[in-house]
């Protein structure tokens, strides 16, 4: 039964680790290098290692059509195989080491195995499947290596595919809406902004992998993946994983608050995969497609999808936008000890944007102020070219997302992975990785549109390069003690070009920065398993390039000698006891987290010809600085039917990069002459309670419910005189509700509610920021699912849906959203 699963939990068991795979953190290794160790780790013998076993029931009979993934302990190697008509699985040519067997089917309660695998081995495992429950012992990667749930020392979240396709979500930001303790917003309609706010921090504190690699953007402000999330569509996705507090130590940059996981699906096995398409309101359509299976006597395992997801008119309908992406993935197996990895993800999204929010109307003079959208008569007016003092405003408070007929976004990523993993001995695994992360981001704008408006056409262009290189070892020290430590290097460039309606104006800037970081991590388990610590350590170094901005004459920060920037230093340690008679779990996580200075920060300008260069970036900023901790109990009651748990958490923001107009800068003792521009000063702190609840009454069905109580405060106010965070609802409440009826139909209802939150506003007249009040969410989804078999492999899914259950007109910082919506479409599975 596909449902979202709650786990948390305890550090690594420490068994010697997998063979024939090379671990690989990102990299951006020479091809030379990767040769050499390619010749190094491929001179193994031949292999011939099998796996294969029965799934059943508690009752013995077989299961066909489960899926049994075998993932490698250090996390470098994965593939899949599913049950025949007699319920049995093979692997062949699996590289001796250790390994998690996991076992899946729609109905049962997961279940995992610890495998060890020596040379020669011919093993066999069976599995016996338990009517579903919601204490699933299921394989997560959330450390940087492959464990248990029983194994985990911090809050994680699961969220499958089936899930995701049981929800019909067509995005990752959709699919983490119901997350306990994310806040997941966007800004309008699909294709417009999307964010991730995790336990009541900001945007750039939540990091963003795939498949254990960062991404982000070098061109965004905060160089940060918010600029990507929206163009992250579901596609070739086996599960995502998200965890919760401080772990710069294990991800580095941006993982203050936690971190999102994208796991690609797994290859090998037989030829599998399906064909969505899809329809509905907002003139949307989606297609998808997905292949998996394996190759060259399945020492070859591969998996590969596109989508395309186009909505034509949007919430005012005049707001197209469309996606297309593709994403692959292989594992192969080169020899007995040697792995490799690879993983190619690329997307080109183009979507018309809006004009921003604006607060307008008799305001008062200071003070939170009541959000209040212009009517809709005089709305349309505005947005047909009447001016602000011809508006009749009454007692609305400010003019929502305007429609803006000229101004658009195109953006493109591409990103490339690659991981050779060797099993050098029985207790130490060697590995070496690369990725290269491009993102391009195009604006258009012109004179049309409601409100200012440039005097002709604009063009400005965001590049981003990021390579990102790494080495690791993973070595198990006697029975009990794995310790895992390596280097990164990183090599960042951001370049900006705008092209002007005048020529004089054009400008561009180009600038790099490399970083050099050495990691460590070590996990122990003691007492039988039930007590698991785990600590970790990371120190990133700086390098700034000299920037090159055009016009060269009087471009700032030239001539200029910039020393080191201050290294970021940062560590991690949890702890975990498992009562197993009772079937409780304490656990306990503290951890310095921090976030690079983005380029942008560090050398952002702007140029125009009547008053030449204005630099708001400092060079001279020290990363972001914070310490957190939470702990949490988890009790599994009912056989495991019934899973509660509840954290506290505590962030600190000890040291923040933001952007002063206010006069602290001083232009005659500021080195670059700045008026306005980024600065380190204070941050604030975010604390509360989250609990939840996993249920499994019946075979059928599942429930998740969670509730987040949030305060989030700044030290120093960001508008007028408030220290509330913005964008930060005190309370939030969502649930998640699966039924299935028989073996064909199924029913998904889930519900998110939020208290009221404040959001800035610019005043349309005086340009000064002002905070708003706007209400919270009441937002619902309700859909189903008829599955029809046309063979062993083969059935017909169709499924429909509709968003938005209760219709509330919702403005999200002022942005419109739908209202009610309905969508629907089929997919053939084979």
């Amino acid at each position: 039964m596909p449902t979202r699963t709650l786990k948390d939990t305890i550090p690594i068991k420490t068994r010697h680790r997998p063979g024939g795979l090379c671990h690989v953190a990102q990299a951006s290794w020479p091809v030379s290098g990767f040769l050499s160790l390619l010749l190094i780790c491929g001179a193994s013998a031949a292999f011939g290692q099998t796996i294969s076993g029965l799934v059943k029931d508690t009752q013995g009979a077989v299961i066909p059509s489960a899926v049994v993934t075998l993932t490698a302990r250090d996390n470098t190697a994965a593939a899949a195989s599913i049950t025949d008509s007699s319920g049995r699985y093979r692997f062949d040519h699996v590289s001796p080491g250790d390994y998690l067997l996991e076992a899946a089917a729609a109905g049962f309660e997961s279940s995992a195995q610890l495998v060890s695998i020596q040379k020669s081995d011919q093993a066999n495992v069976d599995f016996e499947l338990r009517v579903a429950a919601v204490e699933t012992n299921v394989t997560v990667t959330a450390s940087g290596t492959a464990q248990t749930t029983d194994e985990l020392s911090k809050a994680v979240t699961v969220v499958d595919a089936a899930a995701i396709d049981a929800s019909d979500e067509p995005s990752i930001a959709d699919a983490l809406r119901y997350v306990p303790g994310l806040r997941v917003t966007q800004l309008g309609g699909p294709g417009a902004l999307a964010s991730i706010k995790t336990w009541g921090l900001r945007d750039e504190d939540t990091a963003v992998l795939v498949d254990g690699f960062r991404i982000r953007d070098a061109s965004a402000e905060k160089g940060d993946a918010t600029s990507l999330l929206s163009d992250l569509v579901v596609t070739d996705l086996d599960r995502i994983e998200v965890v919760q507090g401080a772990g710069s130590s294990i991800y580095g940059t941006n993982a203050i608050g936690g971190v999102v996981n994208l796991i690609t699906g797994s290859g090998g096995g037989p030829t599998r995969g399906s064909i969505l398409t899809e329809g509905g309101s907002l003139g949307m359509f989606r297609g998808r497609a997905d292949l998996a299976g394996s190759l060259l006597g399945d020492r070859l395992g591969y998996s590969l999808g596109i989508s395309h997801y186009d909505v034509l008119t949007g919430v005012n309908g005049d707001e197209p936008s469309r996606t297309s992406s593709a994403q692959g993935r292989i594992d192969y197996n080169l020899s007995a000890k040697t792995h490799l990895f690879g993983r190619i993800l690329a997307s080109d999204s183009f979507g018309k944007l809006t004009s921003s929010p604006e607060a307008f109307g008799n305001l008062p003079a200071s003070g939170i102020i009541n959000a209040v959208p212009l009517s809709g008569s005089q709305f349309a007016s505005y947005e047909a070219g009447a001016p602000l003092t011809a508006l009749n405003y009454g007692n609305a408070t400010f003019i929502p997302d305007a429609d803006n007929s000229d101004y658009t976004l195109d953006n493109r990523i591409f990103s490339g992975a690659v991981r050779l993993t060797t099993h050098a001995s029985e207790s130490l695994d060697l590995s070496a990785s690369y990725q290269g992360l491009i993102t391009r981001r195009t604006y258009g704008d012109g004179p049309a549109g409601a409100g200012y408006q440039p005097t002709g056409s604009t063009q400005s262009y965001y590049d981003g390069d990021i390579h990102t290189a790494a080495a690791r070892m993973d070595w198990r020290i006697g029975k009990h003690n794995l310790l895992d430590a390596g280097y990164e290097f990183e090599y960042e460039k951001y370049g900006n070009r705008a092209v002007m309606p005048s020529p004089a104006d054009n400008f561009a800037v180009e600038v790099s920065q490399e970083s050099q970081t050495l990691f460590v991590q070590d996990q122990i388990s003691l007492l039988g398993d039930r007590l698991q610590i785990a600590g970790s350590a990371r120190a990133q170094f700086f390098t700034l390039q000299q920037p090159v901005l055009t016009p060269a004459n009087s471009a700032p920060y030239a001539g200029m000698t910039f020393a080191a920037p201050p290294a970021a230093q940062t560590g991690d340690g949890s702890a975990a006891y498992f009562f197993r008679k009772t079937g409780t779990k304490i656990r306990v996580h503290a951890g310095r987290g921090y976030r690079a200075p983005s380029l942008y920060e560090r050398f952002g300008t702007y140029y125009s010809s009547l008053f030449g260069y204005s630099a708001y970036g400092d060079p001279r900023l020290q990363p972001e600085h914070s310490i957190g901790a939470d702990t949490g109990i988890d009790q599994t009651l009912w056989n495991g039917r019934v899973r509660l748990s509840a954290t506290y958490f505590y962030t600190e923001l000890q040291q923040v990069i933001g952007f002063d107009s206010t006069g602290l800068i001083n232009p005659a003792t500021d080195p670059f002459g700045r008026f306005e521009g980024y600065l380190n000063t204070n941050g604030g702190l975010a604390r509360g309670v989250q609990a939840s609840a996993s249920l499994a009454p019946t075979r059928s069905t599942n429930l998740l419910a969670s509730y987040t109580y949030t305060n989030a405060r700044e030290r120093t106010p960001l508008v007028e005189n408030v220290l509330v965070t913005l964008d930060v609802p005190a309370n939030q409440f969502s649930l998640a509700a699966t039924q299935r009826i028989g073996s064909r139909f199924t029913l998904v209802f889930d519900l998110l509610e939020t208290s009221n939150y404040l959001a800035p506003l610019v005043d349309a007249v005086t340009f000064a920021t002002r905070p708003y009040r706007f209400p919270g969410r009441n937002y619902a989804e309700f859909g189903g699912s008829y599955r029809i078999p046309m063979g062993e492999r083969r059935a017909l899914r169709l499924f429909g849906k509709v968003s938005n259950l209760f219709d509330q007109s919702y403005y999200e910082s002022g942005y419109q959203t739908p209202g009610a919506t309905a969508t629907g479409g089929l997919q053939y599975q084979f």
